[in-house]
């Protein structure tokens, strides 16, 4: 099957699925909008989904290092050469023969429509409506519209419903339906095999009408006289297949027009159906397309005569370069896969394994296996030339699909489709006990240990490896790729370095695996073997200490004054946050327009509390119409005088920003509710109150002695006198503190102490509100005692 057929039916099968999903989730709900975006979703997305690249499955990321084993390059054969750019031509298949010809007879019947539509506006006569320029048209049925035309029978005009019929063709122009209508046609005319396609034609086209229909009565509300206007066009053939005649689909939206009251929409469906695609998509993404094995060409050799190795390596990866006797192609540079031949080694000994079944019946042998690199890299058509069975063509063929992107081949300097054939071969170790003594497996049943495992191992190279000072200054980094040998007794050889970053690193990492302790040697078919390894390591400078947040601390009004963000003492409202509440909730009613209109939400005010406590520059942030704004900024402006903020000191002007939400009380509909739970503070959103409020390590008890430090005999004081303290803070996502502000204290030594703990305070869980870790700002009440 060619790639062409199987992306058809990748996207036939999303559309399938997508309208599924379409019928039992959104459909219900009978919102029109809704239902429209996603009817265009079931024809747009199954044209794009299935242009994903193929997922690459990874092997999950370890916190130690991981051993990788990476296999000399042995003799054997290869074959690379761009793609059958000189194959004779050939007459397609039937089948594709039968495709193009349906497809082209529907894109010519739609283009003959539109033609037929343009041909009417030359000759119908123009008349104008309170809603535009309409056609008069004899010889249609039913009135239509085709993007900005409206075209109407002379007799349409004398009917008593001449008005909802103008408006009904005026809303699909002013919608830009026939877009819709245009759409689908290509979707349909393209994936004409599939009776989904027809379906969703169908459906949008419905949609369509049913949105005209409630903009046509949205005004009078007289669904009777629209039902009957309806009925009159009754079994009346459609003008034009392309267009939006009046007379279409008329049961249906008559049974629609007495259920236009939305529906309650089934989120978890949709959800679960927003899923469902999304994982279809990525599993078709996995289907690519074969080739024939007919096609390999270019140096004449025949696959058959490709030599294999002798029968010494487990799982051995074969490959060269070229060919003895072949005439090199300078023009042509290969296809690379990423990093290297070694890292290509290093990705398939990962990865292959023997198959247990292949060893249990001893089958060994070599499996030739051809796949092409795209000019983008991709790595597709992946199939067996010459396979050995018993599980092992298989697992070729999964790693094969695993690999990632290649530097692709060029061909005088162009990225060129290439194809490659790739021998792997399994074979079992010899009976002979000298044969297994001298060999150095790749692969074996039980791999080496590191003495204590792999926790052991990285805690090792954690104390071994030093960073040299001379290195550090000069900001050197990066990962040593060192190869060595694990003996049967489980001693290092043969080490050496295979990629370094420098040589006094690569000297560091070469002593360190030179210096680690006997291994527990690895086993192959109950012996003890050689086997080799390959280990990265990897010098990574320490990261920066972070630096302190920046808290603005002024900022200008648009009169030109200067008003603070922060001060040593916030401002207070007379009796506190409670006592604020409750002033906005019995000064803030719902207006009759918000009530009608069931307005709901959160109207942010900010204002200024002036150095005598008078608040000043009240203004809407945001808001949520319906008249609530206006009632939040005067109910913000009636407030009485304030505790000023102080800094330094003295009463300063400070900037406030406050929410005040409003939610609808069946009970009492003109009564606000309480103030939310996160305010607007220095321009983001601060939570008072968190599902789970950030945390202390030891609790209350271990905070008050962590500011004793610094202020002895410090209490908390839950009676808020005369002689408290206020401290307040934020407790930020990353668990660290921003200060926000300290008042009550006459003493500036005493300020200065809280605002040296709070800076250094750590050892703070982040509150968290419906799973997300989110700042919180926390008030704290101390005394001193004397």
């Amino acid at each position: 099957m060619t790639p062409v057929f199987i992306y058809l039916t990748k996207a036939a099968l999303i559309n399938a699925l997508m309208l599924g999903v379409y019928y039992y989730a959104i459909r219900p709900g009978r919102n029109f909008s809704l239902m429209r975006a996603a009817l265009l979703a079931t024809i747009v997305l199954p044209l794009l989904l299935p242009l994903i690249p193929q997922p690459v499955i990874h092997q999950g990321d370890t916190a130690v290092p991981v051993y990788v084993i990476t296999l000399p390059e042995p003799s054997g054969m290869v074959t690379i050469q761009p793609g059958s750019e000189t194959a004779p031509p050939s007459l397609p298949p039937l089948h594709e023969i039968i495709y193009y010809a349906v497809s082209v007879i529907l894109l010519l019947s739609a283009l003959i429509a539109v033609l037929s539509v343009l041909q009417k506006i030359k000759k119908s006569n123009v008349r104008i409506t309170a809603y535009g320029k309409i056609y008069i048209d004899d010889k249609a049925t039913s009135p239509f519209s085709f993007f900005r035309w409206v075209f109407f029978p002379g007799s349409s005009l004398e009917l008593p419903g001449t008005e909802l019929l103008l408006r009904h063709e005026f809303s699909h122009v002013r919608r830009h339906h026939s877009i819709d209508r245009m759409i689908s046609a290509l979707f349909r005319s393209f994936f004409w095999f599939s009776p989904f396609a027809h379906l969703s034609y169908k459906l949008l086209a419905e949609v369509n009408e049913y949105q005209a229909d409630a903009d046509a009565i949205q005004v009078t509300g007289d669904k009777d006289g629209y039902n009957n206007l309806m009925i009159e066009f009754a079994g009346i053939y459609k003008n034009n297949p392309i267009s939006h005649p009046f007379s279409a689909h008329l049961k249906k939206r008559i049974i629609m027009l007495n259920h236009l009251k939305p529906g309650k929409l089934n989120l978890t469906a949709i959800v679960t159906g927003m899923l469902l695609v999304a994982a279809v998509a990525i599993l078709t993404a996995m289907i690519q397309p074969g080739t024939s094995s007919t096609e390999i060409n270019g140096t004449g050799n025949n696959i058959q005569d490709l030599p294999e190795t002798a029968n010494t390596l487990f799982a051995d990866i074969e490959q060269t370069h070229g060919q003895a006797g072949a005439t090199e192609d300078t023009t042509l540079k290969e296809a690379e896969y990423p990093g290297g031949e070694a890292a290509k080694l290093k990705f398939l000994q990962q990865n292959i394994r023997y198959p247990a079944e292949a060893r249990k019946n001893n089958i060994q042998g070599t499996v030739l296996c051809r796949f092409t690199v795209e000019t983008d890299g991709k790595v597709t058509s992946p199939e067996i030339i010459r396979g050995i069975g018993t599980g092992c063509d298989e697992e070729v063929l999964r790693v094969v699909a695993l690999m990632p992107r290649w530097q692709p081949a060029e061909k005088n300097g162009k990225p060129v489709r290439s194809s490659m054939v790739m021998p792997v071969k399994f074979a079992l170790s010899g009976d002979s006990d000298d044969a297994v003594s001298e060999e150095v497996f790749m692969v074996v049943e039980n791999p080496p240990q590191f003495p204590g495992g792999d926790e052991a191992r990285a805690k090792y190279f954690s104390s071994a490896i030093q960073y040299p000072e001379d290195v550090r200054k000069e900001k050197i980094e990066g990962t040593v790729y060192v190869t060595f040998v694990i003996e049967k007794n489980g001693s290092i050889s043969n080490a050496k370095v295979i990629r370094g970053v420098d040589p006094r690193l690569d000297k560091i990492a070469l002593e360190a695996v030179n210096a680690m302790p006997a291994w527990t040697p690895g086993t192959q078919r109950g012996k003890t073997v050689r086997v080799q390894f390959n280990i990265p390591v990897k010098f990574s400078l320490k990261s920066e200490p972070a630096k302190p947040k920046e808290v603005k601390t002024t900022s200008q009004l648009p009169d030109g004054r200067e008003v603070y963000n922060v001060v040593d003492e916030t401002p207070e409202f007379p009796g506190g946050m409670e006592k604020l509440a409750e002033f906005i909730s019995s000064n803030t009613k719902y207006t009759e327009t918000a009530k009608k209109e069931k307005t709901e939400g959160t109207v942010y005010i900010s204002f200024v509390i002036e150095a005598d406590g008078s608040v000043s520059n009240a203004q809407v942030l945001r808001g949520i119409g319906g008249g609530l704004d206006e009632v939040a900024r005067e109910a913000v402006m009636k407030m009485p005088g304030w505790k000023p903020g102080k800094k330094d000191g003295v009463a300063v002007p400070v900037r406030f920003n406050m929410p005040v939400k409003f939610k609808l009380d069946p009970a009492a509909p003109d009564k606000p509710m309480e103030l939310p739970e996160k305010i607007v503070y220095q321009g983001r959103e601060v939570y008072y109150k968190a599902e789970q409020m950030p945390e202390y390590t030891g609790g209350n008890e271990a905070l008050l002695k962590y500011f004793r430090n610094y202020i002895p005999n410090l209490e908390f004081d839950s009676e808020h006198g005369k002689s408290t303290i206020y401290v307040s803070f934020i407790v930020e996502p990353d668990g660290s503190i921003t200060p926000s502000g300290i008042a009550g204290s006459p003493e500036a030594t005493v300020s200065d102490k809280f605002t040296e703990a709070i800076e250094k305070m750590k050892n703070w869980t982040p509150g968290k509100t419906r799973g997300a870790v989110v700042p919180v700002k926390l008030n704290y009440f101390f005394r001193i005692n004397k």
